[in-house]
């Protein structure tokens, strides 16, 4: 049978209407909470939008890619539907902007008559310099001014959606259905190996909460910059990772993992994204 992949690699806009609906399909396709970011400019026209981690919905489980491949005039358009995202990753290290790596399964393709914009809309990286990552006690406790000190950082979501026979029927070469799996979560990050804190934490089973914040230009008329930030309130060190060195000038470092579990408490998700920018609702 038929089994449609893709890839894209890009940089992560929290303005980018494509980047949005790519994280919100990794997150289930849930419902979208939108609201007037709050501390702004009076008058400014900039939004809050929350999705937490969610099953893949009816409403909107499923995206359309359209890729033109030739000129405008002689080229042809590749429609790409129903395709889901199952790998979804933000990474980012030291002189580098915000990265994302979508991995995408889909049921059918056709050449369609169906126009592509021929230019983008200005849009600036999410510089490393302007972003943070967090490992505090609790979520409460993670603020701007609390971070770890790391050098690369990366969180997936693997979605395991479902391709095999089991998917399909006789009678069709396409997927008949594109059920999803159990989601997985992983988090990790680079950072010195000058203390013990991240052993000592696996060793104990120590519960920690997450979170990574990235930040970009401040929005025409607002004093608000766009930003992206996932919060992960229950999170513990599944690996300290082993102490590495690449010569001897090099400064010993070491790999984090972080198991991150849903948070049987107050907040009920295991991880949830907020993005501020100037679109007013993606419903």
């Amino acid at each position: 049978g038929r089994t449609l992949e893709a890839s894209i690699e890009a940089y992560f806009s929290p303005r980018s209407l494509a980047c949005n609906y790519l994280l919100h399909n990794a997150f289930g396709g849930g419902a979208v909470v939108s609201a007037t970011a709050t501390g702004d400019t009076t008058g400014a026209s900039t939004f809050q939008h929350t999705v937490d981690i969610n099953n893949f919905l009816t409403t909107y489980s499923s995206l359309c890619i359209n890729a033109r491949k030739g000129d405008a005039t002689n080229g042809k358009i590749f429609e790409y539907s129903g395709l889901r995202v199952n790998e979804f990753e933000l990474s980012a290290e030291l002189d580098e902007a915000l990265m994302m790596n979508i991995g995408m399964i889909g049921k059918d393709a056709t050449i369609t008559s169906n126009s592509q914009a021929t230019s983008a809309s200005s849009q600036v990286p999410l510089s490393f310099i302007n972003g943070r990552f967090s490992v505090e006690s609790s979520a409460s406790s993670l603020t701007s001014t609390s971070f770890w000190n790391v050098q690369s950082m990366s969180f997936k979501i693997v979605n395991n959606l479902n391709s095999d026979a089991v998917s399909r029927r006789i009678g069709s070469d396409t997927l008949d259905v594109l059920p999803a799996g159990l989601a997985q979560f992983e988090l990790k990050a680079t950072l010195r190996f000058d203390t013990t804190t991240a052993y000592d934490a696996m060793m104990a089973g120590t519960r920690f909460a997450a979170e990574f914040y990235f930040e970009g230009n401040t929005m025409s008329g607002s004093k608000l910059r766009e930003s992206i930030k996932l919060t992960m309130p229950f999170v513990m060190i599944s690996d300290a990772g082993d102490p590495e060195i690449g010569g001897p000038n090099e400064v010993l470092t070491s790999e984090v993992s972080f198991a991150v579990l849903r948070d049987p408490t107050t907040s009920g998700y295991a991880v949830k994204a907020v993005v501020i920018n100037d679109t007013s609702s993606y419903a």
